[in-house]
């Protein structure tokens, strides 16, 4: 089992009443029941850096209200509990956090799926610039499929004009991204405000962080990415994606009807 797998049953086992979260003597109660309900082998030194892991990341907390040490217990943090609740988008649990993608972005394409798994991997494997880069290329996908759909509220010379730029293949990525999200922004008036809700926000900050990240270690500049804002980048892409493919189905649904 990968590190991230073991830490994901652990969140779940002490997520469960009547379990013994006891840390006992490293052996029992707690790495115990860990071992007896995983669904693969687990080491126990595996399962302790497991616990500080979660520990670290703010999900689990050691409770010491007992006076003897192998009575302490390891607790879920509110946090950890809306994570395996499914109301928080978890990074540290890839396919946790794929499942979640799927599942909030249905029509996502197979492009940008393969792009945000490496991303997501990349990110459990502690390579920063790598998934920085690849949830950039995702982003740029994405906005690459959705962008076409909104030359359905153009006039026929501003649509071919629009479609002639985004086909083009001397025109930056960033040229494009600014082109659409400039066109966004002056059709905002005909699309349901639940639609364009917070849009600004969504481009610039989502989009522009995304783009801007991999562009800047996606070349030999020597610049690097931390962990937290690695972090912080997958978690904002799947309301990102969401938000986008929305505009697209509403744009393509509008087109065809009468």
């Amino acid at each position: 089992m990968t590190g991230a797998e073991i830490q994901n049953h652990i969140l779940r086992y002490i997520s469960r009443r009547n379990v013994d979260k006891r840390l006992g003597r490293g052996q029992h109660y707690l790495v115990e029941g860990v071992r007896n309900t995983a669904p693969g082998y687990m080491g126990e030194e595996q399962i302790m850096e497991g616990v500080w892991s979660l520990i670290g990341q703010g999900l689990a907390y050691i409770n010491y209200l007992q006076p003897a040490p192998e009575n302490w217990s390891l607790e879920i943090t509110a946090k950890g509990r809306a994570i395996v609740n499914g109301e928080k988008i978890n990074p540290d649990d890839p396919d946790g956090y794929i499942k979640r993608l799927h599942r909030e972005v249905p029509d996502l394409s197979e492009t940008v799926k393969i792009y945000t798994c490496e991303a997501v991997y990349a990110y459990n494997a502690q390579l920063y610039r790598s998934s920085a880069v690849m949830l950039g290329v995702a982003s740029e996908a994405a906005v690459l499929e959705v962008a076409p759909a909104l030359a359905h509220e153009m006039g026929e010379k501003e649509k071919q004009k629009y479609l002639q730029n985004l086909k083009s293949r001397t025109r930056s990525y960033n040229v494009k991204f600014e082109e659409f999200r400039k066109k966004l922004e002056s059709k905002r008036g005909s699309m349901p405000k639940e639609l364009t809700r917070l849009i600004d926000l969504t481009m610039h900050s989502v989009g522009d962080l995304a783009r801007v990240h991999r562009n800047n270690v996606g070349h030999p500049t020597g610049e690097g990415v931390d962990r937290n804002d690695c972090s912080t980048l997958l978690t904002v892409f799947v309301p990102y994606a969401k938000k986008l493919y929305a505009i697209k189905a509403h744009l393509e649904k509008s087109a065809t009807s009468p």
